[in-house]
C-alpha cells in the first residue's frame, strides 16, 4: 500500500472494543482509546483494527525503512475516500479477495462503497502483517476498507488459520522488537529479491508440496531469526549444549 497509508491503532485492547475503536478513528469521535496513524509508523507488536469488528497484533511491518523506490500503484476512489495500493495486493472486492489490478468502477469496497474512479502513479510502499491477514486501510483522509496484508502469492495463506500456528507468528509474539529488527536487516531484501520466484513455484507447484514448502520456510526464518538474534557465537554455544544434552541421554 501507498507509505502515506493510515490506519488504527488501538492503544489498550481492553479498554476499546473494535467499534469504539473505529469510531475514534475514522469517524471522528472523542477518546483516547486509539488513533489514527501512518501505516510507516508501525511496528512489531503493535494492535491495529484488521476490520470494523476486530482488533489484531501486527506481526511485522514490512517496508518499514523506506528505500527510496518508487512502485507502481492502484488508486481505487469511492464516494467516502481512497486507497492506494500495488495491482498485485489483495483488497475485498464485491465479497471476495481479489487483487487491485482487477477492480473496476462499480466494484464493491468492504464498506458498502463503490469504486468511483481508478488511477495510477508511483511512490513508496509498505505493509503492516498481522495476525489475521486482514487490515483496515485508508488514505490520509476517508473511511477505510479491508485489504488482505499480503500479495496474490501468499494472500490465500495468510487469511487461513495455518500462519497462527507457525513458529515466525509465535516468535513475532514473544520478541516483536527483536523479530522487527531481523526483517529490516536480514529478510527485507532476500524476500524482495525471493517473492517473484516463489509466486511462480507456488502457481506451478501441488498443494501437498506447497505445504512442505512452507513448513520448511518457516522452520528457516525461526532458525534464521535465532541466528541473527544470538550471533555465531550464541548459536554455536547452543549446540554445544544440544549435543551434550543428547550424549547424556544416551547414557545408561
Amino acid at each position: 500500500m501507498r507509505r502515506a497509508s493510515t490506519l488504527c491503532v488501538v492503544c489498550s485492547v481492553w479498554r476499546a472494543p473494535a467499534a469504539e475503536a473505529y469510531a475514534q478513528c475514522f469517524l471522528g469521535a472523542a477518546g483516547d482509546a486509539a488513533t489514527r496513524a501512518l501505516m510507516s509508523e508501525l511496528a512489531a507488536g503493535d494492535t491495529v483494527l484488521s476490520d470494523a469488528d476486530t482488533a489484531a497484533r501486527v506481526v511485522v511491518n514490512q517496508h518499514k525503512v523506506e528505500d527510496g523506490k518508487a512502485s507502481l500503484l492502484i488508486t481505487l476512489t469511492h464516494a467516502r475516500g481512497s486507497l492506494a495500493l500495488t495491482p498485485d495486493h489483495v483488497l475485498e472486492l464485491d465479497g471476495k479477495f481479489m487483487p487491485a489490478r482487477e477492480a473496476h468502477v462499480g466494484a464493491a469496497l468492504s464498506n458498502g462503497a463503490v469504486i468511483e474512479a481508478i488511477s495510477h502513479s508511483r511512490g513508496g510502499i509498505i505493509n503492516p502483517i498481522t495476525v489475521t491477514g486482514k487490515i483496515l486501510a485508508a488514505a490520509a483522509t476517508g473511511e477505510p476498507v479491508v485489504a488482505a496484508t499480503g500479495n496474490e502469492w501468499l494472500a490465500d495463506v495468510m487469511l487461513s488459520a495455518y500462519p497462527k500456528y507457525t513458529l515466525s507468528y509465535t516468535l513475532a509474539a514473544a520478541f516483536p522488537a527483536a523479530v522487527q529488527a531481523y526483517y529490516d536487516g536480514a529478510l527485507e531484501p532476500l524476500f524482495t529479491a525471493a517473492v517473484p520466484h516463489l509466486t511462480k513455484i507456488k502457481a506451478a507447484a501441488p498443494a501437498p508440496l506447497v505445504g512442505v514448502i512452507l513448513v520448511a520456510g518457516d522452520a528457516a526464518l525461526a532458525t534464521g531469526f535465532a541466528a541473527y538474534s544470538l550471533g555465531l557465537k550464541g548459536v554455536a554455544t547452543l549446540a554445544v549444549i544440544a549435543v551434550a544434552a543428547a550424549r547424556k541421554g544416551k547414557k545408561p
